[in-house]
């Protein structure tokens, strides 16, 4: 291997990490990697032809992305505080006769982690499965709110659908997801999908919520 590639080699595989999925799904798996540059952390969880992505945003690329879109400081800094990952749902299967995948982010819960156990595979919880937070759960917040039409339009295009169906032939789609958590918080989250008819679940355990870095 040539000196040139070798460092390549090295430094991608400082910066990626897989490990083994704790869940009903056997041939389900999840890889961590951390952008070398921005240091977010982005979780990928593949198990049959469902594919998640979970990258973190930090508070300040949120905060700025709803203030440019005419939120005030106080309602886009309460989104930002909200553990929001960008999040990709797939179906990866080229046959367009294979059934196709459906999630109801409703069914979704996280769990807290005791902070003591924090650095452990195995750690406890502190608290019992809570719901994320979902778009409709800021809508109902707002309803009584002056946040301009064109805002909650802008906000609801840029959130990811509580409720989302992928076909097969490679259907995606992508948008923010409030986990609700504090930043640095660290949490385990329960997956739920359906492939055809048939329920799936999984635990991506260990995941952290961005921190908010002072500017």
């Amino acid at each position: 291997m040539k000196q040139k590639n070798k460092l390549l080699f090295l430094l991608v595989l400082s910066f990626t990490t897989s490990y083994s999925l704790m869940a009903s799904e056997p041939d389900g798996k999840i890889s961590k990697t951390i952008d070398a540059q921005t240091q977010l952390s982005a979780w990928k969880f593949s198990a049959g032809n469902f594919q998640l992505e979970l990258i973190q945003r930090s508070p300040q690329q949120t905060r700025s992305f709803f203030q440019g879109r005419g939120f005030s400081s106080k309602v886009a800094d309460d989104i930002a505080l909200s553990c929001v990952f960008q999040t990709i749902g797939r179906n990866t299967e080229a046959d367009n006769k294979t059934d196709s995948v459906s999630v109801d982010l409703s069914e979704w819960r996280i769990v807290l982690v005791d902070d003591k156990d924090k650095n452990s595979e195995n750690a406890t919880a502190n608290e019992k499965p809570k719901p994320i937070k979902l778009k409709e759960d800021w809508a109902n917040e707002w309803k009584d709110s002056d946040i301009k039409p064109a805002s909650r339009i802008a906000f609801r295009w840029a959130t990811y659908p509580t409720e989302q169906r992928f076909d097969p032939g490679g259907d995606f789609n992508w948008g923010m997801i409030s986990m609700g958590p504090k930043p640095e918080a660290i949490f385990d989250l329960h997956i739920f999908w359906k492939q055809g008819e048939q329920q799936h679940d999984a635990w991506i355990k260990q995941m952290q919520c961005p921190a908010d870095q002072p500017e």
